[in-house]
C-alpha cells in the first residue's frame, strides 16, 4: 500500500525538522507560514524542500499573525488591512506571489489555498472561485508551470456528512483537469482528543474514497491517532504532529490573543492504547502493572529519559512529541506494508488488545482522565468492521 506520512509542522518546527532527518521519522515536511518565518522557509536545505510542500494557510484572511504577515502575499499583508469586497481587485496578484514562492522554493508542489468557511452556503463554490481558486490556477496555466497543483478544502463535519453537498464539491473539483490532488482538511469539534463519533468517522472514511476514485491524490492532514483507521484508504497520504493544533484543526491558532493560558499537563502516546495518556498515569501503570506496561508500551530512547526524569518534563518538551512521531510512524509502517484485509485484521486485533488492556488499567482502579480513557476504542472497532 502506498502512502506518505507527513509532518504538520507547528511551533517548535526543528523537532520535526530533527525527527525527519535524525530518526527517519516520515517522509517529508508541511510548512506552516503561521509558525515560521520567510526567512526559516528559505534558508530549509533544498533536499527537504524537494520532499515536501508549503501550506499558504489563508483559512483566516484577516489574521494579525505575526509571522503571516512577513509573507507578502497573506490576504491581510497585501490588502493592508483585510476587506471580503475588495479583495477580489487583488486575487491575482496574491496568487502571482504566493505561486511563484512555492516555485523558487522547489517544493514538490503547488498547494492552492482556500478559505474556511464553517457553513453550508449556496455561494460557497463561488465564493472559494473568487478567494482564491480561479486566480491561483489562471496563473498556474499562464505561467505554464507543470508541477503537481493540489487544492486545500477545509471543511466541517457537518460538511462531509451531507453528501449531497459533498457531491457538489467533487464535481466541481473534477471540473478542473490541471488539479492533481487535494489537500484536505476536516474541522471536527469534539469533546474529546480522540474522535469518538462513529457517524463522522465513517462519513470521514467514504469522502476520502470518493476523493481517490475520482482519480485525485488526497493528503489528509490534521490528524491525531485516527490516521491509523484512515490506512482503510488506500492511497491516502497521511499527517502527524507535534503539538495538537497540528494534530486537530481549528481557526484559533491564526488569532491573536492577549490572554495568559495554562499549559496543559505532559502527555506520552502510548501505542498500545492508541492514544496519549499523562506521563504521570504511565508512570502508574508501569508501578502497578509492569507486564501490561510492557505489552502496551514500545519505548524509545525519548519516552526513557521522560519516563526516567527526576523533575517531569513540560508539555513543551521535545522528548514527548519525538517519542510520538518515532511510535506512530512504526505503527503507520507496519500498516503500509499489508493488504486492505490484513490491514483491517491488524487494526482489529489492535483496538482489541488496546480495550482488553484499558479494562485491566480500571479493575486494577487506576482512574485515566476524560481524554485519556478509551472512550474511543469501541465506536473505531464498529467504523472498522463495517467496511
Amino acid at each position: 500500500m502506498a502512502f506518505r506520512l507527513l509532518h504538520q509542522c507547528g511551533h517548535n518546527a526543528s523537532w520535526n525538522f530533527e525527527s525527519l532527518l535524525n530518526d527517519g521519522c516520515g517522509d517529508g515536511l508541511i510548512f506552516s507560514p503561521v509558525h515560521q518565518s520567510v526567512r526559516s522557509v528559505e534558508r530549509t536545505d533544498a533536499a527537504v524542500k524537494a520532499r515536501s510542500f508549503f501550506d499558504p494557510q489563508f483559512y483566516l484572511p484577516n489574521s494579525q499573525k505575526r509571522k503571516l504577515k512577513e509573507y507578502p502575499f497573506f490576504p491581510e499583508t497585501i490588502s493592508d488591512g483585510f476587506v471580503t469586497s475588495e479583495f477580489a481587485a487583488l486575487a491575482l496578484q496574491a496568487a502571482q506571489q504566493c505561486v511563484d514562492f512555492q516555485v523558487n522554493q522547489k517544493f514538490d508542489r503547488i498547494v492552492v489555498p482556500t478559505r474556511f468557511i464553517d457553513q453550508m452556503k449556496t455561494t460557497y463554490i463561488d465564493e472559494q472561485e473568487q478567494y482564491a481558486v480561479a486566480p491561483f490556477l489562471h496563473h498556474i496555466d499562464s505561467a505554464g508551470y507543470d508541477h503537481p497543483v493540489f487544492l486545500t478544502l477545509a471543511l466541517t463535519s457537518h460538511m462531509i456528512l451531507d453528501k449531497g453537498f459533498l457531491v457538489s464539491l467533487l464535481n466541481w473539483i473534477t471540473g478542473y483537469p490541471n488539479l492533481d490532488g487535494l489537500y484536505l482538511i476536516v474541522d471536527v469539534p469534539r469533546d474529546t482528543k480522540q474522535i469518538q463519533s462513529r457517524e463522522v468517522l465513517s462519513a470521514y472514511l467514504d469522502a476520502l474514497r470518493e476523493i481517490r476514485e475520482s482519480g485525485l491524490a488526497v493528503v489528509a492532514s490534521h490528524l491525531n491517532t485516527e490516521s491509523v483507521l484512515l490506512t482503510l484508504v488506500e492511497g491516502c497520504d497521511l499527517t502527524f504532529g507535534a503539538y495538537e493544533n497540528t494534530r486537530i484543526f481549528s481557526v484559533d491558532k491564526f488569532v491573536v490573543t492577549h490572554e495568559d493560558r495554562r499549559g496543559p499537563r505532559a502527555r506520552l502516546y502510548v501505542r498500545g492504547l492508541l492514544n496519549w495518556i499523562h506521563l504521570s498515569d504511565a508512570k502508574l501503570i508501569q508501578t502497578i502493572l509492569p507486564q501490561l506496561w510492557n505489552h502496551i508500551h514500545t519505548p524509545s530512547a525519548y519516552s526513557d529519559t521522560a519516563m526516567s526524569a527526576p523533575v517531569e518534563p513540560t508539555f513543551q518538551s521535545p522528548l514527548l512529541y519525538k517519542h510520538h512521531f518515532v511510535a506512530m510512524s512504526d505503527q503507520l509502517n507496519e500498516l503500509r506494508s499489508l493488504q486492505f484485509s490484513e490491514r483491517k485484521t491488524r487494526l482489529l486485533s489492535w483496538l482489541d488488545l488496546a480495550q482488553q488492556a484499558y479494562n485491566e488499567i480500571r479493575h486494577a482502579g487506576i482512574q485515566l482522565d476524560h481524554h485519556g480513557s478509551g472512550g474511543h476504542i469501541h465506536p473505531w472497532t464498529s467504523v472498522v468492521n463495517a467496511l
